[in-house]
């Protein structure tokens, strides 16, 4: 069984890692004629002139993300209501990911031993915090009538098991390592550098219980759509909005895919012709 949890969580990392960069390349290859139907409302392109106006540089995209991320300021000019536990949701969730990361370097460059009680804290601060937004944003999908329209029933799944997860992860560190720093952190730096590969065959039911929560979401992320709003959102929508102009990279894409072979047929498209073609005489 402790093998199983080994190569299931070093197995979801390395699948993690392939997944992600398998949607990013098809992200960046799909069509250009796909990011049409992916525009939302009060775009760029509403304005008459707008291939007239400056592009935005990256460094002002990057900003924009940073904002989107930050604040979820889309939620909180549209729904103020729902924006609050989303917001309490996923400080928690950012104050978690620091946490683990502050874990990893910790354990490694420092004496574990001198561990005080401010890793705790921290890490039990951020996971009563996500708790209660994951909670309250469970309650509030499976209530709120206009959020079960945008919300199918899986949504539910996946929020129940954010909260078991963080359960999980509650149980590991203030039952099995009696909420000290430093044996959980020993325990952290072994994973890290495979100082005792013993307990990674044969890890105590705590640490293998968050391992596999862990595990289980590195699989399903790549395909969320979280990573699907983000590849989609900020590649297609948010960052396209480059003119197409003579001698440009999108005209040379263009050119390409007008000559792509049409794969379907209908009354009006007739098969063995190419997009040009085609497009020629609609």
């Amino acid at each position: 069984m402790g093998a199983l949890v080994f190569f299931f969580f070093y197995g979801s990392i390395i699948f993690f890692a392939v997944a992600v960069a398998l949607r990013v390349v098809r992200t960046v290859k799909t069509p250009v004629h796909l990011h049409w139907e992916l525009y939302k409302g009060s775009s760029v392109y509403e304005l008459t002139d707008w291939w007239t106006r400056t592009c935005k540089t990256f460094g002002e995209k990057l900003w924009s993300v940073v904002l989107d991320i930050a604040t979820l300021r889309e939620f909180y000019h549209r729904n103020r209501r729902f924006w609050y536990p989303l917001f309490l949701f996923h400080t928690g969730l950012y104050l978690l990911i620091l946490w683990h990361a502050w874990l990893f370097l910790r354990s490694v460059v420092m004496n574990v031993e001198t561990a005080s009680f401010f890793g705790w804290a921290w890490g039990t601060f951020a996971t009563l915090q996500t708790f209660v937004g994951g909670s309250v944003i469970l309650w509030m999908r499976m209530t709120d009538e206009d959020l079960k329209v945008h919300y199918p029933p899986i949504h539910t799944i996946k929020w129940v098991f954010v909260l078991l997860t963080l359960l999980g992860g509650v149980y590991a560190v203030d039952v099995h390592f009696g909420s000290k720093m430093p044996a959980l952190l020993r325990y952290v730096r072994e994973q890290v550098t495979f100082a005792n590969f013993e307990h990674k065959l044969h890890p105590a039911f705590g640490p293998a219980l968050h391992i596999a929560f862990a595990s289980a979401w590195l699989i399903y992320l790549p395909f969320s759509h979280v990573f699907g709003v983000f590849f989609r959102y900020y590649h297609t929508l948010q960052w396209d909005d480059v003119p197409n102009v003579r001698g440009s990279e999108i005209e040379r894409r263009v050119g390409e895919q007008l000559e792509w072979p049409v794969t379907w047929s209908g009354p009006h498209v007739p098969p063995g012709k190419r997009w040009k073609e085609v497009a020629s005489k609609l």
